[in-house]
């Protein structure tokens, strides 16, 4: 099932991530999200312990068992020349990371 959440329209912190990567991991078999942490090529950020949790409940519990996939996007910070390493969702072991080779 594909579907999507509105999640970037306030405050985003780390109960409402958790809260859009937690729904429906029952009936969500893909989650694919495009967005990440502010990218200045100096911080690196991640997701917070409510994000974590949700993460490993939806690959271990979510789609009836079989585990729930999380695709993010990757590179998101390349005009900083930020590496695509360095953000906490991309590099997650809970997350295949996507990108681009070039802008163009």
């Amino acid at each position: 099932m594909v579907t999507g959440v509105r999640m970037l329209d306030g405050a985003v912190n780390d109960a409402v991530e958790a809260r859009a990567l937690g729904l429906n991991p029952d009936y969500i078999d893909i989650y694919s999200a495009s967005w990440g942490p502010e990218d200045d090529g100096k911080t690196v950020d991640g997701p917070g312990p409510l994000a974590r949790r949700a993460f490993i409940h939806g690959v271990t519990k979510g789609r009836k068992g079989k585990g729930s996939i999380f695709v993010w996007a990757s590179g998101n910070g390349g005009s900083h020349t930020d590496s695509c390493n360095c953000d906490g969702y991309a590099n997650s072991i809970y997350t295949l990371s996507i990108s681009s080779a070039t802008q163009g």
